[in-house]
């Protein structure tokens, strides 16, 4: 078994795929966007996660994104990690992504728990497959718990508990903006565990800062990645009420982003404010002008922040 790799803190994005008009791979724009997050002082990045629409992708182009995303990195910012997604409905194939995901440079897998049978589900069941893929990964596992995307599965603390004290289990996305399972882990997992707690949305980052996590996985980071990163700069220097300003002047655009309409509004509003984005697989469409109109008009405000801490 790996005995893995700490995770750390810090800020990891996670990336959309891109794709041309006719649907195929668009690396180019996925070089501009790793050159764009690039010496922001981010963590990493996500490949494959939710926003980077991993479930419409055959498995040489999960390989494909992995490859030419890790390449990016290396080249424009290697002090960043990569994370992939490796999340399936078995264990075998869940293991086969983990070490496609190692094989084409990535350091971690994300994984989510299975929810295609969702009634054979329980605890015992989800905490067996956590410890069966950790066990055979070649990378460090990060845990996935996203209620919206997995039948409203709701991965219990008390599992997580557990899953934390596993050596090649590393940390944690949590989504389900849940801040008293965030504070109960908290208090409970030791630094020798080394294991990760971080938000799964900077419209909560820093309330879970003060009860234990230690990092964040935002959307938001794709159009304002240095404003993410400086909630928390802020917050280790016990700097609180500029933090908490900032995080309060960060929370609508992040609602705007990423909860209106999901994985399309954070591609429309890419295409706005920064020139790349393109469109999401089919049937997922971009929002009509208005919509995306009433994004950027929100996603602006973020922008702004971005820009002046930029210059500074």
């Amino acid at each position: 078994m790996v005995v893995g790799t700490p995770l750390g803190k810090g800020v990891f994005v996670p990336i959309p795929t891109f794709f041309k008009d006719n649907e195929d791979l668009d690396f180019d724009s996925l070089e501009k966007h790793i050159r764009h997050l690039s010496k922001k002082g981010l963590a990493g990045i996500i490949l494959l996660g939710s926003n980077g629409e991993a479930v419409h992708l055959s498995g040489a182009e999960r390989q494909q994104v992995i490859t030419k995303g890790c390449e990016y990195v290396k080249k424009y910012d290697h002090s960043m990690k990569v994370i992939a997604g490796a999340s399936a409905g078995s264990v075998r194939v869940t293991v086969e992504f983990t070490k496609q995901a190692a094989d084409a440079g990535a350091e971690y897998a994300m994984v989510l728990p299975p929810s295609y049978y969702r009634a054979n589900m329980d605890n015992e069941a989800i905490e067996s497959f956590y410890i069966s893929v950790a066990d055979q990964s070649p990378v460090p596992v990060v845990i996935y718990n996203y209620p919206g995307v997995t039948q409203g599965i709701d991965i219990a603390v008390q599992s997580i508990e557990r899953l934390a004290k596993h050596k090649n289990i590393v940390g944690i996305k949590g989504t389900d903006g849940n801040m008293g399972k965030v504070g109960y882990l908290g208090a409970r997992i030791k630094p020798e565990d080394n294991f990760s707690l971080l938000a799964g949305s900077a419209s909560f980052f820093l309330p879970a800062l003060t009860v234990g996590a230690v990092g964040l996985v935002p959307a938001l980071g794709n159009v304002a990645p240095r404003a993410c990163v400086e909630v928390q700069r802020l917050f280790d220097n016990g700097k609180l009420e500029a933090a908490k300003q900032l995080q309060q002047q960060l929370v609508e655009s992040d609602d705007a982003l990423v909860r209106w309409y999901g994985n399309p509004g954070v591609k429309a509003a890419m295409n706005h404010v920064l020139g790349w984005g393109g469109q999401p697989r089919s049937p997922l469409r971009l929002p009509s002008k208005d919509k995306v109109d009433r994004i950027v008009d929100v996603v602006v405000q973020a922008l702004s922040i971005e820009n002046s801490l930029l210059k500074t």
